[in-house]
């Protein structure tokens, strides 16, 4: 199975993500986010449920999220 890695580069609000495949391609995501609301947008998220999941891009996704509201939190203090 396919095992991600997400970053934040809170300066700038967009996270990434970089995804490895079972037979070690990389694939590299990048995406803004809200700095108010933490809402984004993550077109490529269809392409990697196909390919992966949904489960798979449920966790990606709480991931991303709980790094969002990290950074929205750390703003906030």
């Amino acid at each position: 199975m396919a095992s991600f890695r997400a970053e934040l580069d809170a300066a700038n609000n967009i996270v990434l993500v970089m995804v490895t495949e079972d037979d070690g391609s990389e694939h590299d995501y990048q995406f803004d986010f809200d700095p108010r609301s933490g809402r984004y947008e993550f077109s490529e998220r269809d392409l990697l449920e196909r390919d992966f999941g949904a489960e798979w891009v449920e966790d990606m996704e709480k991931s991303v999220q709980a790094l969002i509201q990290k950074a929205l939190a750390s703003k906030k203090g």
